[in-house]
């Protein structure tokens, strides 16, 4: 994406304001984030809504992308590389839109909508120099290792790894998943998440100590 797309954000209050936003990061008109978010040096958004305790770090490049709470996208990645038509005689982009080409404008007749949203969870690890392709969906509490490459969906609380990437194990047992997308605990306010925080330095918690902080019969739902 060329300069005037962020270059509003390359003076933005919020370099000055937000702790962790680097002055080297820029975003487009349409990215969001919030004063909790994070945005490393050189990281660049497009089109991207990040969440709340979120990070991407130095070097990454995210483009039209959803992404939920305390995920972090380590240095180095690709999220979203933008499509091309593939039912047409070329996928040139020459055909089909002037911009970066214009050397032909009557070979130009526009294509209709091709962007694929790319969703990212709630508490997802994205190792570094990983490529997500664009439209996949990662589900929250996944991991992707380092160097992978993601064309395919990622179950929650899934560990992938590997170009393509493959399913190398799940971080928890089922019933602890399934306990953990009952609670949604990346949804609470962070006064609820302070009440509760002994359970997040539990190594190896099992269903006892999240049951423990969470009752079964006080368990919220929060979409």
């Amino acid at each position: 994406m060329s300069f005037k797309y962020y270059r509003k954000s390359y003076l933005s209050i919020k370099k000055f304001k937000y702790k962790y936003v680097s002055f080297t990061s820029c975003w487009d008109n349409r990215s969001t984030f919030s004063e909790t978010s994070a945005l490393g040096s050189f990281s660049r958004l497009y089109n991207v809504k990040l969440g709340n305790y979120s990070s991407i770090r130095n070097n990454s490049k995210v483009m039209n992308a959803e992404i939920g709470n305390y995920s972090v996208i380590a240095k180095d990645c690709l999220i979203g590389l933008g499509v091309h038509p593939t039912n047409y005689l070329t996928c040139h982009s020459i055909f089909y839109k002037n911009s970066p080409w214009g050397f032909h404008p009557e070979w130009v007749k526009p294509v209709g909508r091709i962007m694929r949203v790319t969703h990212i969870g709630n508490d997802v690890w994205i190792g570094a120099r990983s490529i997500v392709m664009d439209g996949v969906m990662i589900g929250d509490g996944a991991i992707v290792a380092a160097g992978s490459v993601v064309a395919k969906d990622v179950p929650p609380f899934a560990i992938v790894g590997g170009a393509p990437a493959k399913l190398i194990k799940y971080r928890f047992p089922q019933e602890i998943i399934e306990r953990l997308q009952e609670i949604k605990w990346w949804n609470l306010p962070d006064d609820e998440i302070s009440s509760h925080v002994d359970l997040f330095h539990i190594p190896n918690p099992t269903l006892e100590d999240i049951n423990h902080f969470f009752p079964v019969s006080d368990s919220k739902v929060n979409d």
